[in-house]
């Protein structure tokens, strides 16, 4: 694996140096400009795809919209048309492309991230649907795997780094930030399929719509999507040796309804998702047979931001989020009555105030205050374990504020945030941010300290009902980025992630003191990582092409019990060290393109079975390999894009492991995969 690496990064920078001649020519370098700068440009220039990619205005780092250059962290941006090219099916399509992300087993069925070495699914990454944070209550993680309608989604910024200073409590490692199209995007309607098979059974199934114009400063926007899928065609084989097909034991599908309308500025937006899903394989062993898991989410925003004057914005959110997460209603056989059930019906108020404000050219301001509360109500009988009630709530408070200085020698982002709540305390977040550009180079320099807030749940199953705290995250970045030519552009960061009161759920089987109950706890082990990541991008009239790469290391840094694989003590359970993805989209003809991607997880460590001692077994698993190829065409139809692909050409064995030592064995999933994308645009006729 490490040859194989070594062998193409060689290569590669062999090739930056044949360019590296034309790169010193290039002098129309748009991407210092501020947004206004770039709009007040005269015609006579025509920036490249590259040079309008790398200044698109990102609003996830700053709350102010900024270029990609000068935003204050470390970020990968993906367009709509990227999206599109990809032949993405699925969010797991897509973030399978960003350095450090990779995906693992929870439990019962549920796929979730890890980062740089890090398992990051409860409350560690944030993931935001037009500013609304989808999280579920209970445990604040996310599920993937045919879940959310991509083919509504118009651009992606993801924040490779900590951004609770911004976000708060479930914004520790990274921030999602998904931006759906709106009715100026739309302006009509759009009918979307995706229809997958692989030589045993169907993938995924699904049918979108979604509607919306804007008249004046009137706009509106609706969307829905409806389908089925499953995770896998292969077997699942748990710790004890025993396995089930999870064709027809692991369903995926998803429905929900998005909606919004905005009018100058004002603007109200809904989402509701309902995600069924079934599951087979329970926390250790299997089941006798699957049991539905539904997740259902319900949001609605309503937001003002109205520029009070020339340096003056204001901006007031109020958002509702109603969630019924991990739900199962039914009753299970008498040989699954370890499988209990579970239903909470949860609820989170959300307020947010602050103004930007720009009193002097060099310095612009954000200054305001955030507050939740969560509460959750079990019903059916069921009582929460530490408080032995069926309702409980968390109140938390957050004032915040937000610096952006321009000099003559670099640009400088220095804030905080201090989040005081009932459940955990306190938490103060600063953060400091400086960038600086020198000729084509461009330096970031990012300090930041985050955490994770624990969650109801966490609370509510701490070991001996003792009150968690919050688990805390230092991370310093360091990013140098070149524009090699004006459609080629390379970025490599280095980052050290260090933690400290883990939140960890132990088992009797992984406790070191004998009789400890299941639950949650902080570690005492200092734990983190260290690592790069290299992105070099190339795009053109002719086409795209990604190459990137990202390791990391726990190197000197404590791995706590959980966590730890014996055999390599530089590494963490089930994740891989190494991860390089290369992908391109290249046109055939103007109204056909190409895009095959190759996609390489190195050697990872998972529990497969279980000694006479109730301890689990680990084994190594080799490098995973999966390449794939799609070809899209807008020729056949007017109005019409339609696609082809397969995924996994190779059929390779495609496993995601879990990332602590739950004795979870890894779950499957698809082998080779076809499958067709079609998407038919009817345009509503323009007002004269």
């Amino acid at each position: 694996m490490k040859n194989r690496i070594l062998l193409i990064v060689f290569f590669f920078f062999s090739v930056i140096n044949c360019f590296g001649q034309e790169a010193k020519s290039d002098t129309n370098d748009l991407t210092n400009l501020s947004i206004e700068e770039l709009s007040k440009m005269k015609s006579k220039y025509k920036a490249t795809d590259m040079e309008k990619t790398i200044t698109l205005a990102i609003e996830a780092a700053s709350h102010k919209p900024l270029p990609l250059r000068k935003s204050p962290s470390i970020i990968s941006v993906i367009t709509d048309e990227e999206i599109e090219r990809s032949g993405a099916t699925d969010l797991m399509d897509i973030f399978q492309m960003i350095p450090g992300m990779e995906f693992n087993v929870d439990v019962e069925g549920v796929v979730a991230l890890s980062f740089r070495g890090l398992w990051a699914n409860e409350g560690s990454i944030s993931m935001q649907i037009d500013g609304q944070e989808i999280n579920e209550i209970a445990y604040a993680s996310l599920q993937f795997g045919n879940h959310h309608q991509i083919s509504q989604i118009k651009k992606i910024e993801i924040i490779r780094g900590p951004g609770s200073s911004m976000y708060g409590g479930c914004a520790e490692y990274a921030v999602i930030n998904i931006i759906t199209k709106k009715g100026s995007d739309i302006k009509g309607m759009n009918v979307n399929a995706i229809a997958g098979q692989t030589a045993k059974t169907y993938t995924k199934q699904n049918i979108g719509v979604a509607v919306g114009n804007q008249h004046k400063d009137f706009s509106y926007h609706a969307a829905g999507i409806l389908g089925r899928g499953q995770r896998s065609d292969r077997d699942y084989r748990d710790v004890y040796g025993n396995s089930y097909s999870m064709i027809g034991n692991s369903d995926l599908d998803p429905s929900g309804i998005s909606a919004g309308m905005k009018y100058k500025s004002l603007s109200l937006n809904f989402l509701y998702d309902n995600y069924h899903t079934t599951a087979r394989d329970e926390t250790i062993g299997i089941m006798s047979k699957a049991y539905p898991l539904d997740f259902v989410n319900c949001m609605t925003q309503l937001k003002y931001a109205a520029q009070l004057n020339r340096k003056i914005q204001l901006q007031v959110r109020l958002e509702h989020k109603y969630a019924e997460p991990w739900r199962f209603k039914g009753m299970p056989d008498a040989v699954d009555s370890l499988y209990p059930t579970y239903h909470l019906k949860a609820n989170s108020y959300r307020a947010h105030v602050s103004t930007l404000f720009d009193p002097l050219y060099w310095l612009n301001l954000n200054i305001g205050i955030e507050s939740y509360l969560d509460n959750g109500r079990m019903v059916s009988g069921q009582q929460f374990r530490a408080d032995s009630t069926d309702q409980v709530s968390y109140l938390n408070v957050a004032p915040f504020v937000q610096g952006l200085l321009k000099t003559s020698v670099v640009n400088m982002t220095i804030g905080a945030r201090y989040d005081i709540s009932s459940a955990f305390g306190s938490a103060f977040n600063p953060r400091l941010g400086v960038t600086r550009r020198v000729g084509i180079f461009n330096f970031k320099f990012l300090y930041a300290s985050s955490f994770r807030a624990p969650a109801i749940e966490s609370i509510q199953q701490g070991m001996f009902k003792m009150r968690l705290k919050p688990q805390r995250s230092s991370t310093m970045e360091f990013e140098a980025s070149v524009k090699l030519r004006k459609d080629m552009y390379l970025s490599v960061n280095v980052f050290d992630i260090n933690t400290t009161d883990a939140i960890r759920y132990f088992v009797k089987a992984d406790s070191p003191i004998t009789g400890y109950p299941d639950g949650y706890r902080n570690s005492r082990v200092a734990i983190g990582s260290k690592g790069l990541e290299l992105e070099y991008k190339y795009k053109s009239d002719f086409g795209s092409f990604n190459f990137i790469y990202s390791h990391y290391s726990v190197g000197n840094k404590g791995v706590d019990r959980g966590n730890n694989v014996p055999a390599d003590r530089t590494q963490t359970l089930g994740i891989a060290k190494n991860k390089l993805t290369i992908a391109g989209s290249f046109n055939i003809t103007p109204k056909i393109f190409l895009s095959p991607s190759l996609n390489i997880l190195g050697r990872r460590w998972g529990t497969t079975g279980i000694d006479s001692n109730d301890r689990g077994v680990f084994s190594e698993f080799k490098s995973q390999t999966t390449i794939n190829l799609y070809a899209g065409s807008s020729l056949l139809v007017r109005n019409m894009t339609i696609g082809a692909g397969i995924r996994n050409i190779t059929n390779t064995d495609i496993i995601y492991i879990q990332a602590y030592n739950s004795l979870h064995a890894p779950l499957p999933g698809m082998g080779r995969e076809y499958y067709l994308k079609i998407s038919y645009q009817i345009p509503f006729k323009k007002q004269s």
